[in-house]
């Protein structure tokens, strides 16, 4: 049955027990491929041109280049339509989570892991299958205490902490971070984090118009007074209400069972490089991700975008695998990431250059400028490879990806990061379905680094894993 939501995106009624599903893994292509030109028809459904910040508590922290919500079911209900069956949901690189909950709306399994631990807080928060209905309430709470506080200590061991906060603001966010650790419920606390990083955010001298580190002129900082008590309580009540919609509306689809998801969620730490002992061998119907398309340092540097919240959040609460020497360096999770210096070694050179020839053309044809452009490519690419190797492994025979990617460029030239990815991907045999491609009218992005200049549209691709 097929319906439109006030909220807008086409959804299929998703029950595997009752819908009738083509015989054969080449009938439920056909009929994949068919609603998605179907859909495809209109210019503006793969790319829509008006969003909704809330939708399914998107807004609760500006992380960077999010996927938009709405693109995501849009995708997911033509491929339940094809495959009704499907019953799990991974995606190795997490993010803000906007693949998990898009698959919440359906009623699947959702699972993922990500090697920055803001990402995985974030995450957590979103997919919990319980959550406090009176967090409005427990916001309102915090302010009053923090409000109350009288104390002057900060408790933040961020060194060179004075670049990055006015001692007022790091008093006020001390309290608010005592105020939050007396909260007794996890999951509480953890929302409040979340809430706490993105008013870090608002409140650092860091610039907010651009992920790396940089801080704001001074005659710019003194002019700026800032109270993160109140901006906490203004933010609070913003993603209060952002996820009691979120909650309505999986109730509305039917999704909830005594308030509780009914579906399992669960999100980790995780290099996606080696999951050798993240998932217990399981394997999963569908991964729908959006990987980084270039190393953090020369592309989107998450990991300095999170650095800042970070050092005000307890660590203890986001994951007993969360690891503190994260904070060692502005740099460390992005060194960390695909591409960075803690690199996988698994495949050589050559070994890699003859999965892909779009990267062996590529890697061959750079200029001279930036220097070391090959070797950051290269060394982006083996890591990509080892993280395919774990997410085929992951995927079951006939399973579905959903790839959204965008091509980069190194000293003005581009990288097909979608020819690249197909045909490293027919390395692990599998198939590219379709590839798509939407523009990009909201996504937030850096408006321009030393090697990557904005990118206007990306690229999805539909594939399937086949059987050996």
């Amino acid at each position: 049955m097929n319906y439109l939501p006030p909220f807008g995106d086409v959804i299929t009624h998703h029950d595997s027990n009752s819908a009738t599903e083509p015989q054969g893994a080449e009938a439920i292509d056909r009929r994949l491929l068919t609603l998605i030109d179907e859909r495809a028809s209109d210019d503006d459904f793969w790319s829509p041109k008006d969003r909704d910040r809330r939708d399914s508590a998107h807004c609760i922290f500006q992380y960077p280049a999010m996927m938009v919500p709405l693109v995501q079911r849009r995708l997911l209900a033509s491929i339940l339509e094809a495959k009704p069956s499907i019953q799990s949901l991974y995606d190795p690189f997490v993010g803000s989570g906007t693949s998990l909950v898009s698959g919440m709306h359906f009623g699947l399994g959702v699972y993922g892991n990500d090697v920055n631990p803001l990402a995985v807080l974030i995450s957590r928060v979103r997919t919990a299958r319980v959550v406090e209905s009176a967090i409005g309430a427990i916001v309102d709470q915090v302010v009053r205490e923090a409000t109350g506080d009288c104390q002057t200590t900060i408790d933040c061991t961020l060194p060179n902490r004075q670049k990055w906060f006015h001692d007022v603001v790091s008093v006020e966010l001390s309290r608010l971070r005592r105020a939050i650790r007396r909260q007794p419920d996890l999951w509480v606390r953890r929302f409040l984090w979340v809430t706490l990083a993105e008013t870090v955010r608002l409140t650092s001298n860091d610039r907010t118009s651009t992920y790396k580190l940089h801080a704001r002129p001074v005659e710019e900082i003194t002019k700026r007074i800032l109270s993160p008590i109140k901006l906490f309580g203004e933010i609070g009540a913003i993603n209060a209400e952002s996820f009691a919609d979120f909650r309505i509306q999986l109730h509305a689809r039917a999704q909830l069972k005594a308030k509780k998801y009914r579906a399992e969620t669960e999100v980790k730490i995780g290099d996606t490089r080696d999951l050798s002992a993240s998932w217990n061998s399981r394997s999963f119907d569908l991964v729908m991700t959006s990987p980084p398309y270039g190393d953090n340092m020369t592309t989107v540097t998450y990991g300095q975008h999170s650095y800042l919240p970070l050092n005000w959040i307890d660590y203890r609460d986001i994951d007993s695998a969360a690891d503190i020497e994260t904070l060692r360096t502005t740099q460390e999770i992005d060194r960390r990431s695909l591409g960075g210096w803690i690199h996988d070694k698994s495949w050589s050179e050559e070994r890699l250059l003859d999965s892909s020839p779009a990267l062996r053309n590529c890697a061959g044809n750079l200029p001279a400028v930036p220097a070391g452009g090959r070797a950051r490519l290269l060394r982006f690419y083996t890591d990509f490879a080892a993280s395919l190797d774990s997410i085929t492994k992951l995927t079951k025979p006939n399973g579905y990806m959903v790839w959204t990617v965008g091509n980069r460029s190194i000293g003005g030239r581009q990288v097909p990061t979608d020819l690249i990815l197909s045909e490293m991907l027919s390395t692990h045999v599998c198939t590219v379905l379709k590839t798509l491609t939407r523009k990009i009218h909201h996504k937030r992005m850096p408006g321009r680094n030393a090697s990557s200049p904005t990118m206007r549209e990306e690229r999805i691709l539909l594939v399937r894993k086949l059987e050996r």
